[in-house]
């Protein structure tokens, strides 16, 4: 239950930032579609890791990554944010974001690679590969 309440205030505060955002009306339809995808992500995530307890420090983590997006106050930082924020809050939560049913935007140029093939891993080049726990 606590984890619910802490991906609906992540998505309302996300759909604050969207809003800023969207005031840019040259790229209504870009925040429009990322801002699709990523809220997919972000409920996603109420049910990831078999929707176990968060710790007080994720928590913690969620609500001061709410708050930094709160001072954000420049339509085109906001922008900036619609992409970075959802990558932030899945890290709070040791959630792989890529490996959710509705990860993020995709497109005709995104490569997806085949999960069962053990050669081709994506955090391999994730910058966030450490934050994960792997050191490879």
């Amino acid at each position: 239950m606590e984890r619910d309440r802490v991906i609906e205030r992540a998505v309302a505060a996300y759909r604050a930032l969207a809003d800023l955002a969207e005031t840019v009306e040259d790229e209504w339809q870009y925040v429009t579609d990322v801002v699709d995808a990523y809220t997919r992500s972000l409920l996603a995530m109420a049910s990831a890791d078999g929707a176990r307890p968060l710790t007080g420090q994720e928590v913690a983590a969620v609500d001061e990554a709410i708050a930094e997006i709160g001072l954000i106050t420049d339509a085109q930082k906001s922008i900036d944010w619609l992409s970075t924020f959802p990558h932030v809050v899945a890290l709070a939560l040791a959630v792989d974001l890529d490996r959710l049913p509705d990860a993020g935007p995709s497109g005709p140029d995104e490569v997806v690679s085949d999960p069962d093939d053990a050669s081709s891993d994506p955090d391999d080049d994730s910058p966030f590969r450490l934050l994960l726990g792997g050191d490879r």
